[in-house]
């Protein structure tokens, strides 16, 4: 490894600190530190700025400062690139589910992080695309259909490796990998799937049936969505941002990204343990 860079999300304070930090560490290794051109005026003195994508070609590790949000672009911008260079997420935010390390741990991280030895987990990405419009988009968490704030209830079929599962009416359907069940999934009710699970979970939004729940399915199901019936404010969406929008007549594709998303770990606390004080789930544990 010879080049380390930063994404960051410039609104949150504390990124020029923590920049600095990473400077300290790279040279202590050896390791030159490039920064992207939005992050100019908080990187330190001598750092270089590079386009996002000359940073993501350039960098073989990404520190992510901000949100899960930043992380996400951060996972989505390397998997376009064909790249599989890994990422350590730092919350500078409030929750930070996907950035397990916190701002007041970050120094003490450093000081024990061997760029020769990093600690990876590798995540499966999704992949949509609208059939015949050729544009492939890469999604870490999920791929989201939905309707317009004040258009009526969405009908579409799903189909798993061809087959048709069922017709829904509903307000829309969540596409999501493990790593994404604990956001937008769950909150529509579908189950929470450990990271390391391979799978895609259907979860539909609203629908107008009290039988159908969520679909977990293998995570190489080829996963396609026809519009039955909509209108021009129906859209897709990969991580939270909206890529498309989709008529009556279209189908919606989802499958496995070629690529996944290589996370760097070095929180101490385990998976089980940022979910029960993350997600806040009630009920005692007791100590052993």
């Amino acid at each position: 490894m010879k080049t380390v860079g930063i994404i960051a999300n410039t609104s949150k304070s504390g990124v020029g600190d923590a920049a600095a930090h990473v400077l300290e560490w790279a040279t202590i290794h050896d390791l030159t530190l490039v920064v992207d051109e939005s992050f100019r005026e908080f990187a330190p003195s001598g750092v270089t700025c590079l386009t996002e994508p000359q940073l993501v070609e350039t960098a073989e590790l990404i520190f992510a400062f901000g949100g899960d949000g930043t992380l996400l672009t951060a996972a989505k911008r390397v998997a376009a690139s064909e790249r599989e260079t890994p990422i350590i997420g730092v919350n500078m935010g409030s929750l930070g589910f996907l950035t397990q390390i916190a701002e007041d741990e970050f120094v003490d991280v450093l000081k024990r992080l061997n760029p020769d030895r990093l600690p990876v987990s590798s995540r499966m990405m999704l992949s949509v695309d609208i059939e015949g419009r050729g544009e492939r988009l890469p999604a870490l968490n999920d791929v989201v259909i939905v309707k317009g704030a004040d258009s009526r209830m969405l009908s579409f079929e799903a189909r798993v490796d061809g087959e048709i599962v069922t017709r829904y009416a509903a307000d829309g359907l969540i596409l999501s990998t493990p790593t994404g069940s604990t956001a937008h999934s769950v909150s529509a009710g579908g189950p929470v799937v450990a990271p390391n699970v391979e799978a895609v979970i259907a979860t539909p939004i609203c629908p107008h049936s009290l039988s159908i729940r969520s679909l977990v399915v293998p995570p190489s199901a080829v996963v396609e969505v026809e519009m039955l019936s909509c209108d021009e404010k129906t859209t897709v969406a990969a991580d939270g941002h909206k890529v498309f929008q989709v008529s009556v007549g279209e189908t919606v594709i989802v499958k496995r990204a070629p690529i996944d998303a290589h996370l760097v770990e070095v929180a101490e606390r385990s998976y089980y343990e940022i979910l029960r004080t993350k997600m806040r789930w009630a009920g005692g544990v007791r100590e052993r």
